[in-house]
């Protein structure tokens, strides 16, 4: 079964689940890499891509999707050397219709990484870099316990735009313990140096029972004090090219994220690893999310899956609502209603119209929108219509 609108693919994730060390901010499921934890990481997921194939080939999954957009998250993807992504990209291959227009791997800068690595990641068919940055001022890369430094991220970022990957991007997190003006502006000018063609811009967030929050609490920060830093990163992100398209996402023309795309278009994917997530055939599920309990259970011909849940069709439309007015872009009305099978714009009218006198929503040209400089109030919106 193909879902209305979506031509039969689909995004492929997978998660890598070692890191050298873990950020004490981090939420993602990581343990400390070894030369034998790798090894059964790539065997289990070879054998987690072959039950999805034999179960799609005997009927017994709703959907065989090709995969166009593959992404390597983690954890830390780039302590894979590149002979090992070409053995992950010929487990893939001889699994799973892979079509994959973008390849995306994220690396951390405190690694070691010569100009010759980023050249072979290339060659092994990695198409997005994807660089956690996070700051250009070492204060705040102190406080939030990064082993980078912000020239060694700058030499990692020089070294990966000479190999020519197809998108050079990275992650920054505003909103941080110590920012201040003059280290927002040092960042600026550190991006205003490299041109990365993608950035995405993180409140720090979702601290609750991690570490970071005991930093946190001796360190705080104001909420409009994060979110006057968020919104003049954002204008000096535009004035560099870097046109917003989502919330938090920002990209040069033609250069935005083709896989995280797919998540707020509410298009198929499925994750392969400890404690991906999956949304296929009217069904959502997160495998464990354990390294040993996931690979246990696909050594024994297993489940790897936690929790699977059915979603209706009314579900799903609410869903993809809440996803799509993630994006600048908004939903498009019509193409909703093919898939869904109602308008939005007619049966939350009054809600819509409400929203418009409040300029928390835009309904124009077929289109349904929340005005950019409201993405980040989008909840005030939202929680209107769902």
């Amino acid at each position: 079964m193909t879902p209305s609108g979506t031509n039969g693919r689909a995004g492929l994730y997978l998660h890598f689940p070692f890191c050298r060390r873990k950020c004490s901010y981090c939420h993602f499921f990581s343990l400390p890499i070894s030369r034998s934890g790798l090894d059964i990481w790539l065997k289990r997921i070879e054998a987690e891509a072959k039950r999805f194939a034999d179960d799609a080939a005997q009927g017994l999954s709703a959907e065989r999707p090709v995969f166009e957009t593959l992404y390597l998250g983690g954890g830390t993807p780039s302590l894979m050397p590149p002979e090992e992504v070409r053995r992950l990209i010929d487990i893939l291959s001889g699994r799973l219709p892979l079509m994959t227009t973008e390849f995306t791997l994220e690396a951390n800068p405190a690694e070691e990484a010569g100009a010759e690595i980023f050249r072979e990641w290339v060659r092994a068919g990695v198409t997005r870099l994807s660089v956690g940055v996070q700051s250009f001022d070492d204060s705040v890369l102190k406080l939030l316990g990064r082993d980078s430094t912000a020239a060694r991220s700058e030499e990692f970022l020089r070294n990966a735009r000479e190999a020519e990957f197809a998108s050079l991007g990275l992650d920054l997190m505003i909103g941080v313990p110590g920012e201040t003006a003059i280290s927002l502006e040092r960042t600026i000018d550190a991006v205003r140096r490299i041109e990365p063609d993608h950035v995405s811009l993180y409140l720090l967030e979702n601290v609750e029972g991690l570490p970071f929050e005991e930093t946190l609490r001796a360190n705080p920060v104001e909420d409009d004090a994060a979110v006057d830093a968020f919104e003049r990163a954002a204008a000096a992100l535009a004035s560099l090219g870097l046109r917003r398209y989502e919330i938090s996402n920002f990209a040069r023309p033609g250069l935005e994220c083709l896989h995280n795309l797919k998540y707020w278009r509410y298009e198929p994917f499925l994750g392969l690893g400890p404690s991906a997530a999956s949304h296929l055939g009217g069904r959502r599920w997160t495998n464990v999310s354990n390294v040993d309990g996931w690979a246990s259970k696909l050594a024994a011909g297993d489940d790897p899956r936690d929790e699977i849940v059915p979603l209706d069709q009314e579900t799903e439309a609410k869903e993809a609502l809440t996803s799509g007015l993630r994006l600048v872009e908004g939903i498009d009305l019509a193409g909703f209603a093919a898939r869904f099978g109602f308008n939005p714009a007619e049966r939350f009218r009054r809600e819509i119209a409400g929203l418009e006198r409040s300029g928390l929503i835009v309904l124009s040209g077929g289109r349904l929108s929340i005005p950019e400089n409201k993405l980040l109030v989008s909840n005030a919106a939202l929680s209107r219509l769902i």
